[in-house]
């Protein structure tokens, strides 16, 4: 898409809160128009790629740009904090039990709380279980025994072996 002759491209939120406008400026989050210029001149001044001379300066002078342009226009800087909330907001540094930090994602489906199972459907779950199993089974030692399949087709009984014993304990459950 492009606009007075400059090309503008879509970007991702994950792209566009790779960094935090904020901290690249150096200005708090109430930072007034004046401030975020005053900044933005002296963030130039040290990472432009003509004057610096480290390797990354154009990526530097791009984010400092990027920055710039969002926070100064308020809409933008007005729609980049509602995102930059919600993304700080979705994933939030938390500690395992050993310590160490991992990140939590809030809006992740939690497990549901405990609620009453439907005693029918809980038992017409585990009858079916059962019947697969032990159907399953019979069937390729049939087919093993009276039709000569080779032994490898026991192979295939795994799932049944699997699911009966499950099942059993299911229906002892309740």
């Amino acid at each position: 898409m492009t606009t007075n002759g400059r090309k503008h491209t879509r970007i991702g939120m994950d792209q566009l809160l790779r960094y935090d406008h904020y901290k690249v400026l150096g200005v708090p989050r109430d930072a007034s128009s004046q401030q975020i210029k005053r900044a933005y001149r002296e963030r130039v001044k040290q990472c432009h790629p003509d004057r610096s001379g480290a390797v990354n300066a154009a990526q530097v002078f791009q984010a400092v740009h990027d920055a710039y342009n969002t926070l100064i226009h308020i809409e933008r800087r007005t729609r980049y904090d509602e995102q930059l909330r919600f993304y700080r907001e979705a994933i939030e540094p938390t500690a395992d039990p050993h310590g160490h930090r991992t990140r939590t994602f809030r809006y992740q489906r939690e497990e549901e709380p405990d609620r009453p199972v439907h005693r029918f459907a809980f038992f017409g779950l585990h009858i079916t279980g059962l019947l697969f199993g032990v159907v399953l089974i019979t069937g390729i030692l049939i087919g093993i025994i009276f039709f000569d399949w080779p032994l490898y087709m026991l192979f295939f009984s795994a799932p049944g072996i699997a699911v009966i014993p499950d099942s059993i304990s299911g229906l002892r459950l309740k």
